[in-house]
């Protein structure tokens, strides 16, 4: 596992330690809280609104700010679990691995411009590939990756995507199929 996973795994390890102090905290509190009202009677504590208001008061304050602490530890627990240790590691490219980028067919060509994106390696169609900065050449320059198998998907120019859309909007137009426009060109 990577640092990031490692560091992740040690921020929820925390999170747990704060959610045990605060129960262990909640804990002392109620003790004390018995110690006062049960206790201290015993020993000649008199009961009078003068110091019992304030004491509730603070009592009431250090629960409601431990509940609160408890439940944005829980939240970012979850949250954190869910972010960055539940989901599937994205691609890792080191310095010295060269980038080898598939080639695009027709077919993916045209999806493309159909708004959808087939990886040529794992066959997968996607909407919006993840864009990791590559730092290979001297400037370093955002390259598409396939969300599925990680693979380098190589930019598709202006020029073709537009004419792609071109053609497409032809067809739909024009309501020719595929096999019709090949039987055309073959005749």
């Amino acid at each position: 596992m990577g640092l990031q996973g490692e560091m992740m795994k040690g921020l929820l390890i925390f999170a747990f330690l704060i959610i045990a102090t605060t129960a262990f905290a909640a804990y002392g509190l109620t003790l004390l809280d018995n110690m006062v009202h049960r206790t201290l009677y015993n020993y000649g504590l008199q009961f009078s609104y003068d110091w019992a208001n304030p004491y509730w008061m603070t009592l009431r304050c250090i629960q409601v700010s431990m509940g609160l602490v408890a439940i944005f530890t829980i939240v970012n627990t979850v949250y954190l679990y869910r972010k960055h240790i539940h989901t599937k590691p994205q691609a890792k490219i080191t310095m010295g691995e060269k980038m080898v980028a598939p080639s695009l067919t027709l077919e993916t060509q045209q999806e493309r411009a159909s708004g959808l994106i087939k990886c040529t390696n794992c066959k997968r169609n996607f909407s919006q590939p993840l864009r990791m900065l590559d730092f290979h050449s001297e400037r370093p320059k955002i390259v598409n990756i396939c969300p599925f198998c990680n693979e380098v998907i190589p930019p598709v120019l202006r020029e073709e995507a537009e004419r792609d859309k071109k053609v497409q909007k032809w067809r739909k137009n024009n309501k020719i199929s595929k096999a019709q426009e090949t039987v055309a060109a073959s005749a």
